[in-house]
């Protein structure tokens, strides 16, 4: 970046054009991009016409919004189907999945952001629109597992950069009082997101770590609705299942 806080090598622009795009389907005008990415709206309109034409974006001819095309998807895809950590995680969360019955993240805790690397969803949660990347951690069940974790004063400073906006009523916006539910995670070992990110969805978190070097490295979690579960009885009879399956999952993720 440069001095004043903008994105200034051309393929980190292109990068974080398609890495906002993944974090909404919604689209994006040229203008949010530009404002989002950190760029003049000449730039981004450059950066989506190649994009467009590459076939990484797709841009609505009446809206004007754009999303991300079939050509990112295929890579996407690609990745899920030959990435070996990805072929660790699978039969692990598949099998948990199956068993109770539940919509499974995975991701990886990386530059402040937390990204998902394998997902299964469940009936109940399908019509919920769910992170694919996200940088707001403090609302993720996943995003607050793995920062409760974190050293103290890197816990600080993450709190610090993050943009604690509300997604809902229940959105813990306040920095200390986001920092005092994080030492509750750390003390019973896993986290609740309790309708904060979206209305309606519930889940709770759970840390993965390096079993090399002892540091959190991700988390799992698991989801489900309020018209399923209260928050409650999805925590009682779910969370030591979740604990057990992150520890499973970090002997992997570890090798």
């Amino acid at each position: 970046m440069d001095k004043k806080g903008k994105i200034s090598d051309p393929l980190a622009r292109g990068l974080a054009i398609l890495e906002l795009l993944g974090v909404e389907d919604t689209g994006y005008t040229l203008k949010e991009i530009a404002a989002r990415v950190g760029m003049s709206k000449t730039s981004a309109h450059r950066y989506g016409s190649m994009l467009c034409d590459q076939g990484y974006l797709a841009r609505d001819p009446r809206s004007g919004l754009y999303r991300l095309g079939v050509r990112t998807l295929s890579l996407a895809l690609a990745i899920i189907e030959h990435n070996d950590l990805v072929r660790l995680v699978q039969p692990l969360v598949d099998e948990a999945a199956a068993r109770h019955g539940v919509h499974i993240d995975v991701g990886i805790l990386a530059n402040d952001a937390i990204y998902l690397i394998y997902r299964r969803d469940s009936p109940d949660t399908r019509a919920y629109r769910s992170f694919s990347y996200s940088s707001a951690l403090h609302y993720l069940a996943a995003g607050k597992a793995a920062m409760a974790f974190l050293e103290p004063e890197a816990l600080r400073e993450l709190v610090g950069r993050l943009d604690l906006v509300a997604q809902t009523a229940r959105t813990i916006t306040d920095p200390e009082a986001l920092l005092a539910d994080l030492e509750q995670v750390r003390r019973q070992g896993f986290s609740r997101n309790n309708e904060e990110s979206l209305p309606g969805l519930i889940a709770i978190g759970a840390p993965l770590f390096s079993l090399r070097t002892n540091a959190v490295i991700g988390a799992i979690s698991f989801d489900s609705t309020t018209a399923t579960y209260s928050m409650q009885e999805f925590e009682d009879r779910f969370a030591g299942n979740l604990v057990e399956l992150a520890k499973k999952l970090s002997a992997v993720v570890s090798l």
